[in-house]
């Protein structure tokens, strides 16, 4: 999942969000639906199917960047995209939460199939409702194209070229990766341990840690949204990079503090640490809105290509959480082991923080603007041309249309 996230942006980029954000939800769709097969085929199957998932889920979130450098509004750009964030959250939350229930009145392939078919289901309507752009979409007037796309900047030519070096050489995309890493790190701590830390060490029923590892990914869900509408009602007032500073360090100081209270309080304070790491998640999401939002911010058309080297990065604690806490955690009954993972997640909290606030930016990067010869070409290929000649003369029309209808008002 993390070592094809550059080229899935990339891909993206070239040749549009839409067909690679649909496609990569239908083949994860299938390859979920021959779990089951594979798992009774033995264990090597299972890993092979596995890493497939991980190759086709890779698409998925720089893709998903690519469709919102199209339809994205300035000024409802923050709510937009943190409510798709949202529904991935409310997702784990509804399968951690029913999957055990599942497993016990039909069987543990169940769980499988119904997820299978329901994104299936999904891919279909996706692939019958959606179109690349805002100019290609017939059931849109032409007042809402341009207010969708007034502030967007030229689409990607077919001259034009992916500025490798001047990306990886900005400092405002390391803060949003520094910053990723960071909300990650909480995030998947809590996902890949919290069933194994409420169970061995609180001591909490396994039926009970179901519930408990289930709890945080609703908070989570609700906040990253909450999140969004308030940056957007914060930006209308203020600079984007105060608002983008101010909900980042909020997050991070909260998300710290939570990890510090867990980490003092004595295992018999069991609901306190719960409730603990129930704030940890939900405060990752105002996090993941200003981090998330603010890689449209600053690369525009190329939001994909960075969110494929953000989320490359960025996923890493996917595996690296998991494999510190094997090793510093030898015996996980006892809670003061697990208080240096804890300690480890504030000091990486703190360092993406202060990353964050002392070099991310708020506007369309230079390289996002423009195109000079000293960028090489990877690959030349259009993104669509077809749609950017499209929305250009329909631009142009909508424009005449709109002096026409002021000249006679």
């Amino acid at each position: 999942y993390s070592a094809f996230q550059i080229p899935a942006g990339f891909l993206a980029t070239i040749f549009g969000g839409r067909i690679l954000f649909g496609g990569s939800i239908g083949l994860c769709a299938l390859l979920t639906l021959l779990t089951p097969i594979c798992a009774r085929r033995g264990p090597g199957s299972l890993i092979y199917l596995r890493i497939l998932e991980g190759l086709c889920s890779s698409c998925v979130y720089p893709s998903l960047y690519a469709v919102w450098s199209k339809w994205e509004p300035k000024n409802n750009k923050s709510a937009l995209v943190t409510f798709s964030f949202s529904g991935a959250y409310f997702g784990t939350f509804i399968i951690m939460l029913l999957g055990g229930v599942i497993a016990a009145d039909w069987s543990w392939e169940w769980i499988f199939y119904l997820s299978g078919i329901s994104a299936l289901v999904w891919a279909v309507v996706w692939f019958l409702v959606t179109v690349e752009s805002p100019s290609t979409y017939q059931n849109i007037s032409d007042e809402e194209v341009i207010y969708i796309e007034e502030d967007m900047g030229k689409a990607i030519s077919q001259n034009d070229t992916v500025p490798w070096k001047a990306i990886f050489t900005s400092l405002p995309v390391w803060a949003i990766i520094a910053a990723h890493f960071g909300t990650n790190w909480a995030i998947y701590t809590m996902f890949s341990e919290l069933p194994t830390f409420v169970v061995e060490s609180l001591d909490f029923p396994v039926d009970t840690a179901g519930l408990l590892s289930a709890l945080p990914w609703l908070l989570l869900a609700i906040s990253v949204y909450l999140a969004g509408i308030i940056s957007d009602k914060l930006v209308e007032k203020y600079p984007t990079l105060y608002v983008r500073k101010l909900i980042m360090a909020i997050s991070f100081t909260i998300i710290a503090s939570s990890f510090l209270l867990i980490a003092l309080l004595d295992a018999s304070n069991r609901v306190l640490i719960v409730m603990g790491v129930i704030i940890v998640m939900g405060a990752s999401g105002p996090a993941w809105a200003s981090a998330g939002v603010n890689q449209l911010d600053i690369a525009g058309r190329y939001a994909a290509v960075l969110m494929g080297i953000s989320n490359s990065i960025g996923s890493t604690p996917g595996f690296l959480a998991p494999m510190i806490t094997g090793y510093i955690v030898e015996n996980s009954h006892l809670k003061h082991e697990w208080n240096i993972i804890f300690i480890i997640s504030i000091v990486i909290c703190v360092l993406a923080l202060g990353c964050y606030l002392c070099f991310a930016a708020g506007e369309l990067q230079p390289w996002a603007l423009n195109n000079n010869d000293e960028y090489q070409a990877v690959l030349n290929y259009p993104v669509s041309s077809r749609d950017f000649n499209e929305r250009s003369v329909l631009n142009a029309n909508n424009n005449d249309h709109l002096t026409d209808r002021l000249i006679v008002e």
